[in-house]
């Protein structure tokens, strides 16, 4: 059972959200058998906007248009950018080296936020890092 107390309803959405993705890499492989990448891009980003659309009504829509507005387009830009990309090596990669491989993001993440926010990263932390490089390399022999 997941815990979902006050404070650990992250583990909950974290574990939900690690399910949902990884069916998700599955089907996008197995509908980029029949359909072109750029096909299956489409109506899957379709489908994502109209999930991103919902949410916006039933939380009650509150957008304020600012500075974070503006971060959070570039962030839409980069999240974009980086689907087509892993569309394009999901069409003619193997998913079980493609999606483990691009899942790797975080660690790039937690690097660029040691740089850019100052945030600290422990020996454990880094250790994890490095070996999550090295699985990308022993992924990709």
């Amino acid at each position: 059972m997941i815990p979902v107390g006050s404070g650990s309803g992250w583990l909950a959405y974290a574990l939900l959200c690690l399910v949902m993705w990884g069916f998700w890499g599955l089907v996008l492989k197995v509908a980029s058998k029949n359909s072109t990448w750029l096909e299956v891009y489409f109506l899957s980003a379709t489908a994502s906007f109209a999930v991103a659309v919902t949410v916006f009504i039933v939380s009650g829509p509150h957008l304020k248009i600012g500075e974070s507005a503006l971060l959070a387009l570039l962030a839409g830009v980069f999240g974009g950018g980086g689907y087509v990309l892993f569309m394009k090596a999901l069409s003619t990669g193997k998913a079980s080296v493609v999606v483990p491989l691009t899942a790797l993001y975080p660690a790039l993440t937690a690097v660029l936020a040691l740089m850019v926010l100052g945030e600290r990263i422990s020996a454990t932390q880094a250790l994890g890092i490095a070996l999550a490089v090295l699985a990308a390399v022993l992924l990709s022999l």
